[in-house]
């Protein structure tokens, strides 16, 4: 892609001290990469304690340990637009990953259907909050941001 938002917030977090672990999906059902291949300090010590199950699918000698999830997709966790069909249907399985976890989930969503400047003087439009914010906060986001925004046709991060 010549979009290079994904390339411009990796060097934003590095310049913040972050060590970021950009994983690409070919599809929509991010919880996979969740649910197999991440994990964290609480997540570890709760399946030592055996406070904690993890999924059959779980790779405990390949799994990252992580400090935060953010989504960049800016759809619901489990399910993606798909899921997003009946708000909340797949809640519990994003509730269950993300409790186990205990680490922020973030979602910075490009606005893909409006300009910064529109969206600065509007606000974020009403189907794009739908389905950008409101959903995936329904999966436990803990914050739906504002990643960029269209600048003619390329998308550009909005810096915070």
């Amino acid at each position: 892609t010549n979009q290079r938002y994904i390339q411009d917030l990796i060097r934003m977090f590095e310049e913040q001290g972050f060590v970021p672990v950009p994983v690409f999906i070919n599809g929509v059902e991010a919880h996979t990469i969740v649910r197999d291949w991440l994990t964290s300090q609480h997540e570890i010590d709760g399946v030592k304690k055996r406070e904690i199950v993890r999924d059959a699918t779980y790779k405990p000698s390949e799994a990252l340990e992580v400090d935060g999830i953010v989504s960049t997709i800016g759809f619901p966790l489990v399910g993606g637009p798909a899921g997003s069909m009946e708000a909340g249907r797949n809640v519990d399985i994003a509730a269950k990953l993300l409790e186990s976890m205990d680490v922020p989930y973030i979602v910075a969503s490009p606005l893909l259907l409006q300009s910064i400047p529109i969206w600065k003087s509007n606000g974020v439009l009403g189907l794009q909050s739908v389905v950008l914010y409101s959903l995936p906060e329904l999966d436990g986001a803990i914050d739906t941001v504002v990643l960029g925004g269209l600048v003619g046709d390329k998308i550009a991060l909005v810096p915070e």
